[in-house]
């Protein structure tokens, strides 16, 4: 048995498909390619593929994961041109790579995710503006959101500090009346923090004018944390 970790990118109309219709289309153009996936124990089998983590629906990527065993050993420069000449447009294999078949899952290593997210500006305002702003908001050591939390059929408001969460932020560059912002969030079990909920804090607490429904978000990267460092899930293979 091999296990095999794979990069893939999601743009263009395959941003409107849910993670499920997802996962569902990768296990047909597996078999459409002739990929010797190999399937759980039991009355009802299942192919051995794991993601890393669900991307939002409507957000682009060039940094998603994927790991799947195959029964034999394939050279990766066939496996990813099998695949890729069956799967649609919008998505597509970027790199293979084998990896320890007892290796730990992707949704157990992804800790953080890095965003570009592009915003429209109700009106003009400087690049000095924007990272002070930037720079003021990162200083908080609060920033507290509500969350509905549902128990026994029951719903609860709980004030949650999010600040912990947002790992990185910084200001990109800017285009009269567009701009763009990089940021690292908190991805996985351990936390979790979608881009557009800092998008909606800086709103909220700066002067930086942002019409929230004119927002675009793209993923960069994912990443696990050894020793207080980022890496991605090609340096995570044991």
């Amino acid at each position: 048995m091999y296990k095999v970790r794979m990069r893939f990118s999601k743009n263009g109309y395959m941003i409107f498909i849910s993670h499920l219709d997802l996962v569902r289309m990768v296990e047909r153009v597996l078999r459409r390619a002739n990929i010797p996936i190999a399937f759980t124990q039991g009355f009802n089998p299942h192919p051995k593929i794991s993601f890393a983590t669900a991307l939002a629906l409507g957000v682009s990527s060039d940094g998603e994961y994927i790991d799947i065993e195959i029964q034999e050993k394939i050279d990766l420069s066939i496996l990813k041109n099998r695949i890729n000449e069956q799967l649609p447009d919008g998505i597509k294999i970027i790199k293979c790579k084998y990896i320890d078949v007892k290796s730990k899952a992707l949704m157990a290593i992804v800790e953080q995710s890095k965003y570009m997210v592009r915003c429209s500006l109700k009106n003009d305002v400087s690049e000095e503006l924007l990272r002070r702003e930037i720079l003021n908001f990162m200083r908080n050591e609060e920033i507290l959101m509500h969350k509905i939390i549902k128990k026994k059929n029951k719903e609860k408001k709980k004030e949650i500090n999010i600040r912990p969460l947002i790992k990185n932020l910084e200001f990109v560059s800017k285009d009269h009346l567009q701009c763009i912002f990089s940021m690292i969030v908190a991805t996985g079990s351990k936390g979790n923090l979608k881009p557009e909920v800092v998008i909606e804090k800086l709103i909220e607490k700066t002067e930086i004018p942002i019409l929230l429904q004119k927002i675009r978000i793209h993923r960069l990267e994912l990443y696990g944390v050894i020793d207080g460092e980022l890496v991605t899930p090609f340096e995570i293979t044991r």
